[in-house]
């Protein structure tokens, strides 16, 4: 169309030319082919960015209830509402905090406009990312940056740097910096952090001690370097340094080599596999990298497998032997989908595609439908029956954050296989 456009603009051109006689009649046309050209511009460029509508898809009411609950957990600070319970009669104070979790909610609002195709709660997505940058993002006697735990938020004696909450504010701020709303030097600072804390091995420290300015060698945090490994290589794509890039490998192969003697313990550990999807699907692994990755993705998920309760006529179908926590839940059928698009196993894909479809379900079950906290997604999924489980009816937004997420990414399975 856009060619014919301009094919009809140079031909009136050339009578216009030789024709005078024409002129008074040419001159309107000529000025509406203009507008006509000018219209086709901005045609293509709406239809560049113009995406596929998800409303067709399985878990659109869904998500767009849950992420109503995180938008109405906003406050005016850009703060969230750390917990609420089922029942709204039951306030809580908001001092108990996590910045981790604060970031892990601004990376599902971000994957929302990202995968759900929506932006309308973009404008609170900054306010709140502002407030976690001014609260949580502090520099470092040495000039780096870090998310800090404040103590009084978490239960702890000083204020610490933990490297997962700092590699996941990465997977959530990296955007920031391509729409200019925040400077590359606090990303690169925050990545600068993330790379002191790695062992020669390949290992992450899981804090840094801000009262002495040391590192804890000691304490043990088991998805903190995945956590870090994800946030590194946020940063590569906007910045890539090949040392964001190695850095980003060496954690992830410390982890598929370690854990791999571990079998059937082997945890879940759903970052992980995300980061090595998007080194796949990047082409940022060579052969033998790759081959060593997606075997550890590919053990990491037998056990889960394994665990799941698959019978239809079973009240918890969908969730795990001994697990029946939304949170969790989302996390594994986050991780579930990011083997599945790794592996070339069409067999495992077909199992984790059935795992996904009846683990969303039950997520879906699970969730707060009506009143004042629907979109909700509570402790447990035994919040049905009051008193069971202790605690099962609080509901925590990093809960209503993974399953959201899970949700998502299992749409992408369905857009991708076609099977809606």
């Amino acid at each position: 169309m856009f060619i014919k456009i301009i094919q009809m603009f140079y031909y009136y051109f050339f009578i216009l030319c030789y024709n005078t006689a024409m002129y008074s009649v040419l001159i309107p046309t000529l000025f509406l082919l203009i507008v006509l050209v000018f219209i086709s511009f901005l045609y293509k460029d709406a239809k560049r960015n113009t995406h596929d509508n998800n409303q067709e898809l399985p878990y659109f009411t869904e998500i767009e209830t849950s992420m109503g609950y995180i938008r109405n957990s906003i406050l005016e600070s850009g703060r969230f509402i750390y917990r609420k319970n089922v029942d709204p009669e039951v306030k809580y104070d908001n001092e108990v905090y996590n910045s981790l979790r604060h970031a892990g909610t601004l990376y599902a609002m971000y994957m929302y406009e990202k995968l759900g195709l929506e932006s309308k709660y973009r404008d609170e997505r900054l306010v709140s990312s502002k407030y976690f940058v001014e609260k949580y993002v502090k520099q470092l006697d040495n000039g780096n940056y870090a998310v800090i735990t404040i103590p009084e938020e978490e239960g702890i004696k000083y204020t610490i740097a933990k490297t997962g909450a700092s590699g996941v504010a990465l997977c959530s701020l990296c955007n920031l910096y391509e729409d200019k709303e925040l400077e590359l030097s606090i990303l690169r600072g925050i990545g600068e952090f993330l790379i002191s804390m790695i062992s020669d091995e390949g290992d992450v420290y899981a804090f840094y001690n801000l009262d002495d300015n040391t590192i804890n060698k000691e304490a043990q945090a088991i998805y903190y370097p995945a956590e870090a490994a994800a946030g590194l290589l946020a940063l590569y794509e906007i910045d890539p340094q090949q040392k964001w890039l190695d850095a980003v490998k060496k954690i992830l192969l410390y982890i598929a080599k370690t854990r791999k003697t571990l079998e059937l313990e082997i945890p879940f550990d759903h970052w992980s596999v995300f980061a090595i999807e998007k080194l796949i699907s990047r082409k940022l692994l060579n052969e033998e990298e790759k081959i060593e990755l997606v075997e550890y993705a590919q053990q990491m998920i037998i056990p889960v497998l394994s665990d799941q309760i698959t019978n239809p006529k079973h009240s918890y179908c969908g969730a795990f032997k001994e697990n029946i926590r939304p949170c969790s839940i989302g996390t594994i059928m986050e991780g579930l989908a990011s083997v599945y698009f790794i592996t070339e196993n069409t067999q495992l894909r077909t199992i984790i595609y059935k795992a996904l479809t009846i683990g969303c379900h039950f997520l879906s079950k699970v969730q707060v439908k009506t009143g004042e906290n629907a979109g909700g997604l509570p402790n447990s999924a035994n919040w049905v029956v009051a008193g069971v489980t202790p605690n099962a009816s609080i509901i925590r937004i990093d809960n209503v954050q993974h399953v959201v997420l899970a949700w998502l990414r299992f749409q992408q399975i369905i857009k991708f296989t076609g099977n809606y």
